[in-house]
């Protein structure tokens, strides 16, 4: 906000001495006009540099110090015509800074303070249609920041969306291959003594497509994401990473904490089945602990490929 606020403000005050420069403006108080553009320069400057350190003031810090600011909006327009102030016009930017940087409980009040400074040349000049204008620049204040309120309140949720729809599959609502790689470099990189990666294969489960179609099969994966979702802890990140594949990163999980999450997995998917009298699904699950069975992603994917390979042949063995 510093930088944007730093912007307007340099805008505003070179607009107020390109008109000063021009044969019809008024030329009052010269030396009050020159010091308020040589201050709104500094601090126009101050803002962008960084001098004044923005970044580190709350919203509500904000909203106080576009309120002190104030007066100066209002001796510009006194020092630049009162009532017919050329300056008058460029109120509009510190309109759209407010609309939309600052929520509703911030705007609005901000709003009709500064319609209360445009019509500060009534305190001492003549109106001349001011009030008129006045009601048309509050209007247009508000049609403004309700509009940018709008259309900011869309984009927020447009990121949001696209920010889970980057971390999140879309069948199961889990999280995606992206989440969980992320999940699993940032346990790798962290301070974490040890954590627990499994992975889970749905067993047969081209049988099940083939025999009962792929919109059966995919109810069938959002069943076993549901129940598999209540076993695991809030902190664990269980995601699909392939078609018929799921992994979970356990963070503090050791080998005891592993085969539970395993026996807890096979529980789950125990509870579903692919039409009502059939046989429940069946999942094979691996694990792998860190750094028990690896200090490193290949090291640890190896491990875990290698265990389901196994677990998949000793379960077409006994079927």
């Amino acid at each position: 906000m510093g930088p944007v606020s730093g912007l307007l403000w340099l805008a505003g005050a070179a607009t107020a001495a390109a008109g000063w420069l021009l044969p019809t403006s008024p030329h009052a108080h010269a030396a009050w006009f020159w010091a308020l553009f040589a201050l709104t320069v500094a601090y126009g400057a101050a803002c962008i540099s960084g001098t004044i350190p923005w970044e580190r003031v709350t919203l509500a810090g904000h909203a106080v110090a576009v309120t002190a600011l104030q007066p100066l909006v209002a001796a510009s327009l006194w020092l630049t015509g009162g009532a017919d102030a050329f300056m008058g016009p460029v109120l509009v930017l510190p309109m759209l800074y407010v609309a939309y940087f600052f929520p509703p409980r911030y705007a609005w009040p901000l709003a009709a303070l500064e319609v209360a400074t445009y019509a500060s040349p009534l305190l001492y000049d003549d109106a001349h249609l001011l009030v008129q204008r006045t009601f048309g620049y509050a209007v247009a204040y508000a049609g403004l920041t309700l509009t940018i309120q709008f259309l900011k309140r869309r984009l927020v949720e447009a990121e949001r969306h696209q920010r889970t729809m980057a971390h999140q599959d879309p069948l199961t609502g889990l999280a995606n291959r992206r989440a969980f790689d992320a999940a699993l470099e940032h346990a790798l990189g962290g301070e974490l003594i040890r954590f627990a990666l499994l992975l889970i294969d749905v067993d047969a489960f081209k049988q099940i497509n083939d025999r009962f179609g792929h919109t059966t099969g995919d109810r069938v994966l959002r069943e076993l994401a549901a129940h598999a979702s209540a076993e695991v802890r809030s902190g664990d990140c269980l995601a699909r990473i392939g078609g018929d594949e799921l992994a979970l990163v356990a963070p503090g999980a050791g080998r005891d904490a592993a085969f539970r999450l395993a026996d807890a997995l096979r529980d789950a998917a125990r509870r579903v089945a692919p039409a009502h009298g059939e046989m429940p699904i069946s999942i094979t699950v691996s694990h792998a602990v860190y750094p028990l069975d690896g200090a490193d992603r290949s090291t640890l994917m190896r491990a875990l490929d290698h265990e389901l390979h196994a677990g998949k042949t000793l379960s077409r063995a006994t079927r």
